[in-house]
């Protein structure tokens, strides 16, 4: 599929965005060189899929003329490319803008714009009526994407990251820290046994493990303590079933991730999850809060599998040729501790109700 993307920077340093666009698909319309009035000028008019924007293409710094794009334009893909010269500083504070989707750091990657634009192209599928899709573009206050999370990820993904760099990455933010320590030491993980220090969590919990704590931590900090403690109860709890029952150890991770997830779009303002459903909403049978909670993942750079999972997860029968995949597992481990209503008819036909008994015994062994 062809898309639009404008590429926004000042003058003087637009080569490097110009390098970018020499790399791009070559079915892709790249509009180089546009100054940012040109640029709100196309957004107005629907004649952008994506904007990828320098941090100071001046007269604006990058995440003003981005914010612009999103009150004329909200289903476009908003992107920040921040050179490796700019203050540190300065540039969490553009990258932290409620109007900055995804941040591109520098060296500039022709992949990196193409996995950004296959995630577009994702929440076009799942929020198939374009009036919901500019209404969560159009969101000021999204729930912001879990930095710490992300970087942890990275960190697994380097064949040579060991433990002590996972403290040290968790460490930068001490209230994450001291959340995730509190929730190492509920009764699911701790066994009567106390978790005291970070080192500590990680060497017994692994980092599988962790990594799920500190996304449960930075996804729900922002409810009231005691909901807070409940959505994330409740996702742990199916994280460590999903563990149980996915076929594989990748599948076992993806799932359990999905599962601190899966009701992340019941975070989205009321205005937007309460309003009459849209003529084109509803697919394959998956409720608005999914199918939101899913677009914003997708929007945050989430594993698509993981986005897959949580959009689907209510009825994976609607998914033909499914079997204990992802969104299977996601589906059983939700359903067993509570979450959701299990879709027997699909337990039946993907020939997992002889198992089914032994996976509800794992759920009812779990602490509360």
């Amino acid at each position: 599929m062809s898309l639009r993307v404008a590429l926004v920077d000042h003058a003087s340093a637009h080569d490097r965005l110009r390098a970018l666009a020499a790399a791009l698909p070559r079915d892709w319309i790249v509009l180089d060189g546009l100054s940012p009035a040109e640029a709100i000028e196309q957004a107005e008019v629907g004649g952008l899929d994506a904007v990828v924007c320098g941090a100071d293409p001046g007269p604006m710094d990058g995440a003003t003329l981005l914010q612009r794009v999103q009150q004329v334009h909200p289903e476009a893909l908003r992107i920040l490319a921040l050179p490796a010269d700019i203050d540190p500083r300065l540039g969490e504070r553009l990258a932290a803008h409620p109007a900055v989707q995804q941040v591109l750091p520098a060296p500039y990657e022709a992949t990196a714009v193409r996995a950004a634009a296959r995630r577009l192209l994702m929440v076009r599928s799942l929020l198939r009526d374009a009036a919901l899709r500019a209404e969560l573009g159009r969101i000021d206050r999204l729930p912001g994407s879990p930095a710490t999370y992300l970087g942890l990820r990275m960190v697994m993904a380097d064949d040579g990251a060991d433990l002590e760099e996972a403290v040290v990455a968790l460490k930068r933010d001490p209230a994450l820290a001291a959340r995730v320590l509190r929730m190492a030491n509920s009764a699911l993980y701790t066994r009567g046994r106390p978790i005291n220090s970070l080192d500590q969590a990680v060497a017994r919990l692994g980092l599988q493990t962790i990594l799920q704590l500190v996304l449960a931590g930075e996804v729900f900090a922002r409810l009231p303590g005691a909901e807070a403690v409940r959505a994330e109860t409740l996702g742990l709890r199916a994280a460590q079933l999903a563990a149980r029952i996915a076929p594989t150890p990748r599948e076992a991770a993806l799932a359990g991730s999905a599962a601190v997830l899966a009701d992340l779009g019941a975070l989205l303002p009321g205005s937007v999850l309460n309003a009459p459903p849209y003529p084109g909403e509803l697919w394959q049978g998956a409720p608005r809060v999914a199918l939101l909670g899913a677009g914003l993942m997708a929007l945050w750079g989430l594993p698509v599998e993981m986005v897959e999972a949580v959009a689907y997860h209510h009825h994976p029968g609607r998914l033909p040729g499914r079997g204990l995949d992802v969104v299977g597992t996601l589906h059983l481990a939700r359903a067993l501790v509570g979450a959701i209503e299990l879709d027997a008819d699909w337990v039946e036909e993907a020939g997992l109700a002889p198992r089914l008994e032994g996976w509800r015994e794992l759920a009812a062994s779990l602490p509360a």
